[in-house]
């Protein structure tokens, strides 16, 4: 069973995060930002050594996660000073949000394909709603950095998608909110830099962020629970 005090101090961190934000929204206090970004990953790393004995055999799975929420942190924290380092630093944690899914997935021809189709579905629905921006804007650069980087989410989004619809747990669904809000997290970024910088879609884009970022940083609680390990 998971420890009462456990899910205080994960309840505590993650009300930290999202009072964090809420600060930087109001102030734009780039110390509130880094300090929700922090609470986010002291919430992976507390959850990682409460369950590396527990989930040895899913160890992959958990250095993984791990890596995605430091890089989502670095990210966070490198895109208000250089936003090419910060999008890279993003793009890296997708990576390993895919990767870490993928190793916990059955692999067979099967699961291969619908990966494969799920990515694909979900890449061009991201490039329709990323045309919405006027097309003045759609500079070659940004329509380059853009497929890339949707890409990139696709993959990821698309692998929890694929786990889901093969393996329906909750854990296949929590990992899927978790992805699929930091997609739209960051389909709204995009167009709050291409539309004017409209504050509205930052609020909202911030605000699933964070919100998506203690989703995945829970996971290893939630993996341990489905597995009766913990």
């Amino acid at each position: 069973m998971i420890k009462k005090t456990t899910l205080a101090v994960n309840a505590v961190l993650s009300c930290t995060v999202l009072l964090l934000a809420v600060i930087y929204l109001a102030t734009g206090s780039l110390l509130s930002k880094a300090g929700a970004s922090i609470c986010f990953v002291m919430i992976g790393v507390l959850n990682f050594f409460l369950t590396r004995k527990a989930l040895k055999e899913l160890r992959t799975f958990s250095v993984l996660l791990l890596c995605g929420l430091f890089l989502a942190m670095t990210g966070d924290l490198a895109i208000n000073h250089n936003f090419v380092a910060g999008a890279v630093a993003f793009a890296a944690g997708h990576i390993f949000f895919y990767a870490a899914q993928r190793s916990v997935c059955p692999r067979d021809k099967r699961s291969v394909k619908r990966d494969i189709i799920c990515a694909v579905i979900v890449f061009f629905a991201d490039m329709a709603v990323l045309m919405i921006a006027p097309i003045e804007l759609r500079t070659v650069t940004m329509i380059v950095v853009c497929t890339f980087y949707a890409a990139i989410v696709s993959v990821m989004t698309g692998k929890a998608i694929s786990n889901f619809i093969g393996v329906k747990t909750p854990f296949f669904l929590y990992m899927l909110i978790g992805t699929g809000l930091f997609m739209v997290s960051d389909l709204l970024l995009a167009l709050y830099g291409f539309m004017g910088n409209i504050p509205v879609i930052h609020q909202i884009s911030l605000s699933l962020y964070y919100i998506s970022e203690i989703i995945l940083a829970d996971s290893f609680l939630m993996i341990a629970r489905e597995k009766h390990v913990l």
